[in-house]
């Protein structure tokens, strides 16, 4: 590979790697026609609900120990159940259940202080979440 990717490339490794993950952990993944509205991936539940799946692509951490994911655009929306985080360094995927909030922030490694408490682990979240 030569160059630097453009960003929309990153984007679609994304997705590729979420997509990939998904169906490793048994689950049906359907892709939205059009990508509007922050719906990039409906994923089929177990007990037949869906979720809708918003893919951010993270290709290096924001600080030395966490990574943090902007959700500014589809707070209140309505529209995102889910927000898989693709960490490129890693090839690991993290499925966080999406409370409206403005920014995520994973840990991905203890604090220089050594703080535990009060962390949202990037690890914690390997596994899709089965909620209705």
């Amino acid at each position: 590979m030569s160059g630097k990717l453009h960003s929309q490339h990153i984007g679609t490794l994304g997705e590729l790697a979420v997509r990939q993950e998904l169906i490793k952990q048994g689950y049906k993944v359907y892709i939205p026609e059009v990508d509007v509205d922050h719906v990039d991936l409906i994923v089929e539940l177990h007990n037949k609900s869906f979720q809708r799946v918003q893919v951010k692509t993270i290709t290096k951490p924001t600080t030395e120990t966490a990574i943090q994911v902007r959700c500014v655009k589809y707070v209140n929306s309505g529209r995102v159940d889910v927000v898989a985080v693709y960490y490129v360094p890693q090839d690991k995927c993290a499925f966080v259940p999406y409370g409206n909030e403005k920014m995520l922030s994973l840990a991905l490694t203890t604090a220089k202080n050594n703080q535990t408490s009060k962390r949202t682990w990037f690890y914690q979240y390997e596994r899709f979440p089965e909620f209705s």
